[in-house]
């Protein structure tokens, strides 16, 4: 056999090579997803709470039940608490292992959450385990959750639940139990205490606190106990202010409080860092007032609202704030309203992926998405250019965000008439495949011993007298 040259050989397996490489690296960009959750076989509806960091695991509600879902498995229901009929999921860790909420023992609804109710821990292995009552309390409800699971906050109350006096935040380890909070001012008739957010590891819890007189935000630590944030005004009969959110290592809290405006008083977003304090948020408007729903991770990124009139009755329009650019409109899915206002417009952003570059919210009745790129896009019609098909879906609402951005729950109408949670993934493009990496290995090592057997075969060849 006449061997070939020695650079024809080498395009030959480097050619091989590279169309392997080819063949596995490449694929195709994976469409939108889009599923409604389904429910439970004694319920007709359903509804979405909370999605892990990763996307995989969604958290909700179905017949009065807490429900679990995943793509693999569909809704499984979490039962309740003995003697208990109603059960609801409000908390989720980061990677689906841990679910926290309420379960109780009347049927009745308020906020997702359930009357005369015990604060629950799920996972896979212990089921529902009841965190139980501060001492000489009668109710208890879980609100929030460390990124692994391993910390619960929300509030234990020795009165009927949603009234605001009683109320005491505590923070629950499997080490410690559930341990109360305590209050900003204790030598009052009802002093009270809510929590609204907690750092990743679970060592920083923010909320609010009560006198009955006046609310503040506080900032709760192991080392420092429960720290009020103070407020960006006293000169009102009642000061105001609260902690909305946290950033992951908890170093920043951001929230509201009242300032002064004109001869009323309006609510002003702040962001507090130890360094610098209560620092408000200054608008690119002439009005003061603006209204703050979520941080970022690392804190460098609020999301909110601020009136865009003088006349505020709900005419407010969405921002994202960050150092470098201060409070920047995201504008509006209609038109933008104009002076004298005599058309009604109106937006607000309410959650954002962990590094602040996606937001979502809702204006004018719809809900968007928006990135630096594409700025303020409808939802729906975002997912059916992708591929996704909601043929006969009206969208309600966004309930939560994976951290990535990409995958969001909420709830909605389905084709039916039915209400029903749903999830959706709009995935970035090109799409990373696993495949990839492992293709490529292949295709070195199917050329590799390609090579190998065509050096055997001319070894075998080769005139054995030459």
């Amino acid at each position: 056999m006449k061997q070939l040259p020695a650079i024809a050989q080498t395009f030959i397996l480097t050619g091989f090579s590279l169309s392997a490489l080819s063949l596995f690296a490449v694929a195709p960009a994976q469409a939108a997803y889009f599923s409604g959750l389904g429910w439970l076989s004694n319920a007709s509806s359903s509804s979405a709470s909370g999605i892990s960091a990763d996307g995989s695991v969604v958290i909700g509600n179905s017949g009065g039940q807490a429900v679990r879902w995943t793509q693999k498995g569909g809704m499984v229901g979490l039962g309740f608490l003995p003697n208990n009929v109603f059960s609801s999921a409000s908390s989720i860790s980061a990677d689906g292992s841990v679910i926290a909420g309420t379960s109780g023992n009347n049927y009745q609804e308020f906020n997702d959450q359930a009357y005369n109710g015990q604060a629950f821990r799920w996972t896979q292995e212990t089921g529902m385990v009841g965190l139980g009552f501060l001492p000489d309390n009668v109710f208890s409800l879980a609100n929030n959750i460390s990124a692994d699971g391993s910390v619960v906050v929300g509030e234990s109350s020795n009165n009927p639940p949603y009234s605001w006096d009683g109320n005491q935040a505590f923070r629950w380890t499997q080490a410690t139990g559930m341990v109360g909070l305590g209050f900003l001012s204790s030598d009052v008739k009802s002093p009270s205490s809510t929590v609204s957010g907690v750092s990743a590891d679970g060592s920083v819890v923010v909320g609010n606190s009560s006198n009955g007189v006046t609310i503040e935000a506080f900032r709760w630590t192991q080392n420092n106990g429960m720290v009020g944030l103070g407020f960006l005004t006293l000169d009102r009969p009642f000061p105001y202010s609260t902690a909305v959110d946290v950033s992951a290592d908890g170093s920043v809290v951001v929230g509201e409080s009242n300032i002064p405006h004109d001869s009323t008083f309006d609510t002003a977003a702040f962001r507090w860092t130890q360094e610098d304090g209560k620092v408000v948020l200054p608008g690119n408007y002439p009005l003061e007032a603006s209204y703050v729903n979520a941080v970022s991770a690392d804190g460098s990124v609020i999301i909110g609202s601020f009136p865009y009139t003088s006349y505020r009755g709900g005419r407010n329009v969405a921002f994202r704030w960050t150092n470098s650019t201060g409070m920047v409109s995201l504008g509006f899915l209609s038109p933008a309203p104009a002076p004298p206002f005599t058309t009604f417009s109106r937006s607000q952003a309410t959650l954002l992926s962990a590094d602040g570059s996606i937001v979502f919210g809702d204006s004018d009745s719809s809900l968007f998405r928006w990135t630096q790129s594409t700025g303020m896009v409808n939802l729906k019609s975002v997912l059916i250019a992708s591929g996704a098909n909601l043929n006969g879906w009206r969208l309600s609402s966004i309930n939560a965000v994976s951290a990535d951005g990409f995958t969001i729950v909420g709830n909605g109408i389905n084709p039916l008439g039915q209400s029903e949670g749903w999830v959706a993934n709009l995935s970035p493009e090109p799409i990373p495949e696993p495949l990839t990496i492992l293709g490529s290995m292949a295709a070195i090592g199917f050329a590799a011993g390609f090579e190998r057997k065509f050096n055997k075969n001319k070894s075998d060849e080769k005139d054995p007298d030459a």
